[in-house]
């Protein structure tokens, strides 16, 4: 696969994306910030994914690449750009090979040059090299990085994405080069395990679906929410590493936004098994649980007021 190196300075989507734009002072909070913090802290400590659980980012030039079709491992769904009739830049080697599963689940393939991306998740070929997915969605990467929600889409899909939000992949990921640069210039990618389903707000576009094992949430962060470090806490003055402190400042500043569920509280760093060896000295991806502790979280982090919050698609019952 034909690899490049994204331009000096380069961050996906526009200046005045939510993704860009700076918490203002004096933000409102939301009435329940501190129940909803308190479901947050639940799961022990801050991690950081990066190995595993991540998303692969793979810098290409889509002009040198072949375009091939991607079969829907789920009949009828696909995003915007992997319709049946089109064609996606899908080069050999495009999702990285991982025995475990764990890392290639999610893969944004990105031409920094043409700010276009393609978004896959549970991707690869068969063994006569015809490719499929779970779900693609080609990305306009100098746009604001919001779909419009579901229910105003043409089909529900096409304001989907990879992720159960919305949410592009490269949205939020905490990058090598903003971290050695000492600022990220965006807000952070978060999940966690008490992720409330049925209910989305934006930046998000649709809602993390309903299923037995979460049938007991009524209460918990919905897709899209904004999380913040406070402020004024005084960064400078702790025993966090450089990168650390990096990442703390973005919390402060820009915030994280809910992408996704998982099984630990975590953020999202340009990641994959592939990766790994480049992240050596920089960031360890347990290095932050060992400051942003439960106790921590509950007091020092607070949710920035919910005001359009949207209901998820209904989907229907299996037979």
């Amino acid at each position: 696969m034909m690899l490049v190196n994204p331009p000096k300075g380069w961050r996906p989507f526009s200046d005045d994306s939510p993704w860009n734009t700076p918490i203002p002072e004096g933000a409102a909070i939301d009435r329940n910030s501190d129940v909803l913090v308190e479901s947050l802290a639940l799961d022990g400590g801050l991690y950081v994914n990066i190995p595993e659980w991540t998303v692969s980012v793979r810098f290409f030039d889509s002009s040198r690449a072949p375009r091939k079709p991607v079969r829907p491992l789920y009949a009828g769904r696909y995003g915007p750009g992997f319709e049946p009739d089109k064609r996606v830049p899908l080069p050999d080697g495009a999702v990285p090979d991982d025995d475990s599963g764990a890392t290639s689940y999610y893969v944004t393939l990105v031409d920094p040059y043409r700010n276009k991306a393609w978004d896959i998740r549970q991707g690869g070929q068969t063994a006569r090299g015809d490719w499929y997915a779970g779900f693609g969605a080609e990305i306009d990467l100098s746009g604001r990085g919001v779909a419009v929600p579901w229910m105003q889409a043409p089909r529900a899909d096409l304001s989907g994405g990879a992720r159960p939000s919305g949410i592009p992949l490269s949205a939020g990921l905490i990058r090598r080069d903003h971290v050695k640069a000492g600022h990220i210039p965006h807000a952070l990618a978060f999940a966690y395990r008490g992720a409330r389903p049925g209910w989305f707000i934006p930046p998000a576009s649709t809602a993390l679906e309903g299923s037995p094992d979460r049938a007991g949430r009524q209460f918990g962060l919905p897709m899209g929410a904004r999380i913040q470090l406070d402020p004024d806490y005084d960064i400078d003055n702790t025993r966090l590493s450089d990168a650390g402190k990096v990442i703390a400042r973005a919390l402060q500043e820009y915030g994280a936004i809910l992408v996704d569920e998982a099984g630990a509280t975590v953020l999202f760093a340009e990641g994959g098994p592939e990766h790994a060896p480049e992240w050596e000295g920089v960031l360890d991806p347990g290095e932050l649980q060992f400051f942003f502790t439960p106790d921590f979280m509950r007091e020092h982090f607070r949710v920035l007021e919910m005001e359009e919050r949207m209901p998820g698609q209904v989907l229907p019952r299996a037979s």
